[in-house]
This record gives C-alpha cells, structure tokens and sequence, in this order.
C-alpha cells in the first residue's frame, strides 16, 4: 500500500488523469470498465476504448446526465440505494471521477461498487475532501448561498457545469478513519493520494490564491492528512472474495 501527497493540479487536469486511467487499465489487463457519473467528461475516451478493446459502460443516477457521457452502453441507477445491482456486473475496474462526494450513503455505494467487481478487479475514486475552508463551507452553508459564492467566485458555467449536492460522506485523505472504512467492506487499499490546493480563488480573490498557494507549498512538506482538498483511492476486491 502507498500513501503520497501532491498538488491538486495534478488531479485537475482531465488529460492527465485520462493518461493515469489508460496506464492503469493497460498494466492490470482491465478489459470490462464501468464508470459511475461519468457526466460529460467521461474518463475513458472512445480512442481507449478502441485501442484497448475495451467493454464500457455508464452508470448515473440521472438519466439526463448518464446520456451526457455519449455512451452506446449507459444505465440510470441511484448507486447509493441499498444492494443496489449494477448492470452488467464482473468488471475488471469501476471509475468514480469526482462523484464520490455527492453520495448520500457512502457505505451502499462502496459496497455496491464492491460487489459488481470481479474477484481482483479495482475501483479507481478520486473525490473532493474535508476539510478545505471552501468545501467545508460547502457542507455547511445553505445552497442558495453556495452556488451564488461558486459561480461569483470561480470560472464555472451554470450551462455547461452545474453544481450537485455535496455531502462527503467519507470522503477525506489518507487517515486511519478512512483505511477502515474501505477495509471493512472488504476491499485492498492499494494506493492512497492526498492532494493539496485549489483555485477557488484564482479568478476574483488573487491574493488569497497567493495564500493558498504558499500554504501548499507548505502542507506538501509537511504534509497533514485532514487539511487534503481532494483524494484519489485505488480499491481492489480481494482474488478470493
């Protein structure tokens, strides 16, 4: 098992976590692939999917955005629900991209992801973590006034990128509460990355970006896992579960 921290631009950037998707697909022989809220930026390109003959399906609890992802193969399924089966289960790799945090109950949709795994196959999650200042705000304030600070605040679109509800549930960096949580519904931790940083403040605010940059720049020498602002996890269901 490893545990790293890095800067969240790392994990912002679409490309790259594509490239990452790809390596991992390609070293583990991943041929069935299921992504949960893949939305309009799916993780897996059609070129993936062709190069590596590839089985892909969608999974989200909206029909509407399910659709967004432009795949032949997509189901509408709340994650969350209690055994709540995935279509098409006995997948080499299940993708959470950024979707982790808006689950209500954490725990059906782990062990839901859990059970619709083949015996070795791996669950990729990268998600938004407490307790950066703007996503504890998120949590804690009304969503009237978080969606106005956000699209106020940030570059984001309300066309084009709307905001969902975030609850967190589980979702923080590599500390001890975590480990547990995943192994007790019977995955393998297999890689854990802490990320620090974000640009919340970047286009309207520049000199508390400059702050939270410095104050990266601090936490990835010496880092703290509880100040992550965003995490990735790499599962793996046990061969013989």
């Amino acid at each position: 098992m490893a545990v790293t921290f890095q800067n969240l631009e790392w994990l912002e950037g679409g490309a790259r976590l594509r490239t990452f998707i790809e390596e991992l697909i390609a070293n583990h022989s991943s041929r069935r692939i299921c992504e949960i809220g893949a939305g309009p930026k799916p993780s897996v390109s059609p070129e993936m999917v062709q190069k590596h003959d590839l089985h892909y399906a969608v999974v989200d609890e909206s029909a509407r955005e399910a659709g967004l992802a432009n795949v032949a193969e997509h189901s509408v399924l709340d994650i969350c629900a209690e055994n709540a089966e995935i279509p098409g289960g006995g997948y080499d790799m299940i993708i959470a991209q950024a979707v982790a945090e808006h689950f209500k109950d954490s725990t059906n949709a782990y062990t839901n992801i859990f059970n619709a795994l083949a015996p070795g196959g791996l669950c990729v999650s990268t998600f938004s973590t407490l307790y950066s200042l703007p996503l504890l705000l998120n949590l804690l304030l009304p969503d009237c006034i978080t969606d106005f600070l956000l699209y106020r605040f940030t570059s984001r679109s309300r066309e084009h990128q709307g905001k969902f509800k975030a609850y967190y549930s589980h979702c923080r960096g590599p500390v001890k509460s975590q480990f547990k949580f995943f192994e007790g519904i019977g995955y393998e931790v297999l890689d854990y990355r802490g990320y620090f940083g974000h640009d919340y403040y970047r286009w309207k605010l520049p000199f508390l970006h400059f702050l939270e940059k410095k104050k990266t720049q601090l936490l990835l020498k010496m880092p703290i896992a509880y100040l992550t602002s965003g995490a990735m996890v790499i599962l793996r269901r046990p061969s013989c579960a």
